[in-house]
C-alpha cells in the first residue's frame, strides 16, 4: 500500500508571505484554546483574505486572556461597543464577518510569517 500525504491548497496558502499592508477578510472561524505555557485562554481567529494577489490565502491572529485589551480594535472594527467600564463580546458573532485587517511579515522560530497587527471596519 503507497504512504500518501495530502496537501491541500490551503495547506500551501498558508505557507505563502503577503505584501505588508491593509486586506479585506473573512472570518471563517473561532476557536478557543489552552495556551500550552501556562493553561491560560488563547482565543484564535482564523482569517482568509477576499481579494486581489493574495485572495484566498488564510491569515491567523490570537488573543490571550491575559492581555484581553489587545482585542480591543478586532471587536471594535465588527462593531463592538468597549467603554471605559468594560465589555463582554461574544466572539463566535465574528464568524463569518468581514473586516480589513492590516498584515505585516515577522518571523517566527526563523521562518516568515504574515502578522495581523491591526482591525478597521469595512467603509
Amino acid at each position: 500500500m503507497p504512504l500518501t500525504f495530502v496537501i491541500t491548497k490551503e495547506d500551501v496558502l498558508r505557507g505563502k508571505i503577503v505584501d505588508p499592508g491593509w486586506y479585506k477578510v473573512n472570518v471563517k472561524n473561532v476557536r478557543q484554546e489552552a495556551a500550552a505555557t501556562d493553561g491560560s485562554t488563547n482565543t484564535w481567529i482564523d482569517m482568509v483574505i477576499l481579494e486581489g494577489p493574495f485572495k484566498d490565502v488564510p491569515l491567523l491572529r490570537n488573543f490571550n486572556e491575559k492581555a484581553p485589551g489587545f482585542a480591543i480594535p478586532f471587536i471594535t472594527a465588527l462593531g463592538g461597543k468597549v467603554t471605559e467600564e468594560g465589555a463582554t463580546f461574544d466572539m463566535e458573532r465574528a464568524k463569518g464577518k468581514q473586516l480589513l485587517v492590516y498584515v505585516k511579515n515577522g518571523m517566527y522560530k526563523d521562518k516568515p510569517q504574515n502578522q495581523v497587527e491591526d482591525f478597521k471596519p469595512l467603509a
